[in-house]
């Protein structure tokens, strides 16, 4: 689902909401309904009331959260029903995302019956295992709309900031990387032979006209020197780091370089790589597969091209601490 182009500087975080509406959906429509029909659930009903309605409250509940949240969690899109971001954001207040420690409350109730019980149906289970991950899903959606409330955007609409809002550097820095990216691919025989360095370097003058803040290559960050830095305001807008691709080894240390060039303030990042290689289709197959093989690996995010797929990694030093890596890739094919 593309998010609508007025809420262009909040994209991560609504896509990240998106994420969380497909996994309340497949849980909707997949895994509720076979556990409830498909497997040994009916045998619940020959438990007495006082056993058998908390763990039907397990399913109910945990079903009622599903079909809301797969649904609610996209409705930001539709401008008939959420004119604002805050119109959509502030509708979750006193809802579902209040009653965490209910839904707490109500797994453990389940879990204590099954302990007691000679003999608990295999369904149950894996249901109250299935509520407690939506539990968990609830708390990241809480968090994500607590942090939409802090967003510029969010404010200027509730008439707590300046009347005109930016849109984050991060976004125009990455637009402008891909940008250039396809500019390499449209000619090749301009960019071909070039080496990282004088490909870098373009990316760079680009960028420079471009940023409030200053663009600056080989720049000391921490632990060693990132091919791109971006500042503003004596903050880091944006760490990136430049290869060539030499297969699977080389790729997973590039992105474990650049994690360990970040301070813990350096959330925002891009890993660009050029391709020389004809099958190019091949490499961005086995990126997608590689880099789920990273240890700092979280999730995959929103993919904006075939060529640009976002992610977020642990941050090497706080694992609570999500770091935002864009991979890019870009066909440079050797000059015949």
């Amino acid at each position: 689902m593309k998010i609508r182009s007025d809420f262009t500087p909040v994209e991560m975080l609504l896509n990240r909401l998106l994420q969380f509406a497909d996994a309340f959906e497949q849980n909707n429509r997949r895994d509720w309904p076979h556990l409830k029909n498909n497997e040994d659930f009916k045998e619940v009903y020959n438990f007495e009331w006082s056993l058998k309605a908390p763990l039907e409250h397990i399913y109910a509940e945990g079903r009622d959260l599903a079909v809301f949240m797969s649904s609610k969690l996209k409705e930001f899109n539709y401008a008939d029903l959420n004119p604002t971001l805050k119109g959509f954001v502030d509708s979750f207040d006193g809802g579902w995302l209040h009653q965490i420690e209910i839904l707490r409350s109500d797994s453990q109730a389940a879990k204590d019956i099954c302990e007691n019980l000679e003999y608990v149906p295999w369904a149950i289970p894996q249901m109250i295992k299935l509520y407690d991950n939506q539990i968990e899903l609830s708390v990241a959606v809480k968090h994500t709309i607590d942090t939409l409330k802090e967003t510029d955007l969010y404010k200027w609409e509730g008439g707590q900031s300046q009347q005109t809002f930016p849109v984050p550097e991060y976004n125009k820095i990455l637009e402008c990387v891909h940008s250039i990216g396809q500019m390499f691919e449209r000619l090749p025989s301009t960019y071909s032979g070039k080496d990282e360095e004088s490909l870098r370097d373009h990316i760079l003058v680009t960028l420079q006209g471009l940023v409030s803040g200053s663009a600056t290559g080989e720049s000391f960050n921490k632990r060693g020197k990132t091919d791109i830095l971006v500042r503003n305001g004596g903050a880091n807008e944006f760490v990136g780091e430049c290869k060539f691709w030499r297969g699977k080894s080389v790729y997973l240390d590039t992105i474990s370089q650049l994690l360990g060039y970040l301070s813990w303030r350096d959330t925002n990042t891009a890993v660009i790589i050029f391709v020389p290689n004809n099958d190019f289709s091949s490499v961005l197959e086995k990126v997608a597969e590689h880099t789920e093989e990273h240890p700092l690996f979280l999730r995959a995010t929103v993919m904006c091209d075939k060529t640009w797929q976002n992610f977020e990694f642990r941050m090497i030093e706080d694992a609570s601490n999500i770091v935002n890596v864009a991979v890019m890739l870009y066909h440079i094919p050797p000059s015949s």
